[in-house]
């Protein structure tokens, strides 16, 4: 009788472990909530965490952190392509365009087809997208409170995906 206590308790340890390591794998987290200031080097981490591309639609681009995580990729042989708006409220991402063309960046600045384009979004590896009020500036990932998401949605992911290359064809 106590030897199956024990077998059921261990029984039931071993489920819960198993459960614990295989869940993520079996049931991954589709969304991901990214809020700033806490949590703003998760923005530099998925760009860490890139294998073969990154798509960036972003209004303000100033962040030296952010920068220096695309160089890294840039270093990995990940392809990157970046859209900015050319003028902000308060400023512009002249600085920023320079800097990254001036390194062999595949840059353009938005099109003059809207208004404005105030999108902030990045696609990684096709697989991932971060969407929501950070813009890349180093207020926003680690001063201001932002909230924004990742994505690992499959139709999700493609839609920004499918918006990014529509905005990149008429991009300049």
């Amino acid at each position: 009788m106590r030897r199956g206590i024990a077998y059921f308790i261990i029984g039931i340890v071993a489920g819960l472990l198993l459960y614990h390591v295989f869940s993520p794998l079996i049931f991954p987290v589709v969304v991901a909530p990214v809020f700033s200031p806490e949590n703003g080097d998760d923005i530099i981490a998925l760009i860490d965490s890139a294998e073969t591309s990154i798509d960036i639609e972003m209004y303000v681009f100033t962040s030296r952190d952010v920068i220096e995580a695309l160089e890294r990729a840039k270093n990995r042989g990940v392809r990157i392509r970046i859209i900015i708006e050319r003028s902000t409220i308060g400023g512009s991402n002249a600085e920023t365009f320079q800097e990254l063309a001036s390194k062999g960046f595949n840059i353009r600045y938005a099109s003059s087809s809207y208004k404005l384009t105030h999108s902030k979004f990045m696609v990684v590896d096709g697989k991932a997208v971060l969407v929501g009020s950070h813009n890349f500036s180093n207020s926003a990932l680690y001063k201001n409170r932002e909230a924004s998401v990742i994505i690992r949605e499959t139709a999700a992911v493609d839609e920004f995906s499918r918006v990014f290359e529509k905005d990149w064809a008429i991009a300049v």
